[in-house]
């Protein structure tokens, strides 16, 4: 293998690792959000990337860090996605979880200090989920649906509008990762309950937990 083809597989392993389609949506998200509920005229605000920018790095981090505690399970639910330890190594992985959050923290600087301040706890949060929540029946899928709609009400919080279209927004964004999340708990119960975890569909069983989805689907 020349050192060209070393390259270009860590390129890729990089971009699997910090899961690039899903932080390309991420930010479309949140500039749908200003463009449709704010103004057209926001999508050409350097603030606005900044923002976009700083989340999308911390997100970047915070997939990372999710698969440098999860790599023994993915090997049993997923051992052809595993990327840290095979495409990239677990130092190498914990680098450039530590560079991306903190650069996601400087760039909330440049725009005031709150932002800068719901981009730190949102990467403690991240750190926090991927050691222990996430382990725990409902906790992690609350956090991080949590999470998902704080990055939707970080465009309100840079604009400050007060806008209820864009807490409505939000509130989609929470149940729709919800929704989500219980799902992947269920699609990984093998390797989580080999490791020990307490997922809900774990907890519950598959049976009660579908029906769970049911309801908030009805409800929402």
């Amino acid at each position: 293998m020349g050192p060209s083809f070393k390259k270009s597989r860590f390129f890729i392993s990089f971009l699997r690792l910090t899961r690039v389609w899903n932080l390309l949506v991420i930010a479309l998200a949140q500039y749908l959000a200003a463009a449709m509920v704010i103004g057209r005229e926001t999508v050409f605000d350097w603030k606005l990337f900044v923002l976009s920018a700083s989340t999308v790095l911390i997100a970047a981090g915070g997939y990372i860090i999710n698969d440098y505690y999860d790599v023994k399970i993915d090997l049993v639910n997923k051992p052809e996605r595993v990327v840290i330890g095979q495409g990239i190594t677990r130092r190498y992985a914990l680098l450039f979880h530590t560079v991306l959050s903190f650069a996601g923290i400087l760039s909330g600087l440049l725009l005031n200090w709150r932002i800068a301040a719901i981009n730190f706890a949102t990467v403690f949060l991240l750190w926090w989920y991927s050691n222990d929540l996430k382990r725990h029946p409902l906790i992690g899928n609350l956090v991080v649906s949590l999470l998902t709609a704080i990055a939707v009400m970080m465009v309100d919080a840079l604009y400050a509008t007060g806008n209820f279209l864009i807490l409505s927004y939000a509130a989609f964004a929470f149940f729709m990762t919800l929704i989500r999340e219980i799902i992947k708990d269920m699609e990984d119960l093998k390797g989580d309950d080999t490791f020990g975890c307490r997922t809900l569909p774990i907890v519950w069983g598959l049976r009660k937990t579908k029906f769970f989805l049911y309801f908030i689907l009805i409800v929402f």
